[in-house]
């Protein structure tokens, strides 16, 4: 019975987690290729034909998706909606609408989608086309099929979006990777996770041999949101995409132009794509780029390491994109131009020492000794709240250790606590 319960839920989790339910961030994934749609937000031309969106979406597969802040698709509705993500939505790419039905179709007993359009009166349904989404009128073949996965915190196990620190891995002298992010909606940073927390800088310095330097100061830990649209610096424990999860929340910032959060780094959604390979030479398409598209110079600097290994912002090549998803400091902006590198120091806090619930006496045991000396606190603090002479402060111990219930009191309870620690323990 139990097998069969556990298999029962298994089912019932597989089928919420492939379902639209309402407005909110999803992961669309094609039911025949396995591979997912990723905003990329160039075409060739401005059209209105179906096929328009060709140009716009990238199918990635091979768990590509995880780490790409532009498979975060927030979804409004299903009826005349737009696809929306990294600032942009296909509506604004495509000027068509889609409308999203739920298709008689399961797969792998999941309920699967069709999106159509109209166009010169016939209806088209979408279909992976291998590199992008393109437009057919037969919605029964498999590649119409589409499940649509949501994305945020009852899902954190199984979607999310991972972060991968930046290539080659940066990792400090203390063992943690970095790398930078900005898109287009807000995201949790999980209490359980790789993500130790958000950094931004504020002021950059010049040392007394002449380089130049930031201190990264941390503005978003574990818990806290970090708002849409913030070029931002992560410090992560893992090398790898899912060993780094955030969650976005909230809505869309839509943004057409990058805001700043009160710092000196600068950001992008998009780099520049003919046919999804990177390119140098703009004249040669009349591909459509977004505002967010940055082309490379001298003095926008990305984060990076030198040939030493150290950390800091250094120059990309001449004629490249800023990479997408991605900040970076624009020195034209301080005033330091021919600068080439500004190195990344991390603000030093001071770290509080890792106390363990029960050790009273501080020798990083928890034993029959912490509870004799919390036994006599207990009986002298009682004794002396009463004594005029007020000698309470003659007793002390470190309440941290002592709160074993965390409820923000020492009192009997968290002796009691302690005394059925020490008995399991025996």
């Amino acid at each position: 019975m139990r097998s069969f319960v556990s298999a029962f839920c298994l089912l019932v989790a597989l089928v919420a987690s492939s379902q639209y339910s309402e407005p909110g961030f999803y992961r669309v994934h094609n039911a025949y290729s396995d591979a997912y749609i990723s905003i990329k937000g160039t075409k060739y031309e401005k059209t209105t034909r179906p096929d328009a969106f060709w140009s716009c979406i990238k199918m990635e597969k091979d768990s590509a998706q995880i780490s790409d802040p532009g498979s975060i698709i927030y979804i409004p509705g299903m009826e005349q909606t737009s696809l929306y993500s990294q600032g942009v939505s296909t509506y604004s790419l495509t000027h068509l609408y889609l409308d999203v039905l739920v298709s008689e179709v399961t797969e792998d007993d999941k309920p699967t989608y069709v999106a159509t359009t109209q166009y010169e009166q016939l209806i088209c349904y979408f279909r992976d086309f291998g590199v992008g989404m393109t437009a057919g009128f037969n919605k029964m073949v498999r590649q119409a099929h589409w499940w649509i996965e949501p994305v945020n915190e009852e899902t954190l196990e199984t979607s999310f979006l991972g972060v991968k620190p930046a290539t080659p891995k940066i990792k400090d002298a203390k063992g943690w990777y970095w790398t930078s992010i900005s898109c287009d909606y807000p995201f949790v940073i999980p209490e359980q996770g790789g993500v130790d927390g958000a950094y931004t800088i504020q002021q950059i310095e010049q040392d007394s041999d002449g380089s130049y330097f930031a201190t990264a100061i941390k503005v978003y830990g574990r818990g806290d949101t970090v708002p849409a649209a913030t070029p931002i610096l992560l410090k992560c424990k893992e090398s790898y995409a899912s060993g780094n999860k955030v969650i976005p929340v909230e809505s869309i910032a839509n943004c057409n132009k990058m805001p700043l959060y009160n710092d000196l780094l600068m950001g992008n959604y998009f780099s520049n794509f003919t046919n999804y390979a990177s390119y140098t030479d703009p004249s040669i398409t009349t591909e459509y780029i977004p505002d967010q598209a940055t082309r490379a110079n001298a003095n926008y600097l990305a984060l990076g390491v030198d040939a030493e290994g150290k950390l800091g912002f250094f120059p990309q090549s001449e004629g490249t994109y800023m990479a997408a998803n991605t900040a970076w400091v624009n020195v034209t902006d301080l005033n330091l131009n021919g600068v080439e590198a500004i190195y990344l120091i991390e603000n030093e806090e001071p770290e509080k020492p890792i106390i363990e619930k029960g050790d009273i006496n501080g020798d990083s045991e928890v034993t029959i000794t912490d509870a004799m000396i919390f036994i006599d606190y207990l009986l002298n603090t009682v004794e002396h709240e009463s004594d005029n002479n007020n000698r309470k402060n003659e007793y002390t111990i470190n309440a941290e250790a002592a709160d074993l219930n965390e409820d923000g009191f020492v009192n009997l309870t968290d002796l009691t606590v302690l005394i059925t620690i020490l008995l399991n323990t025996v």
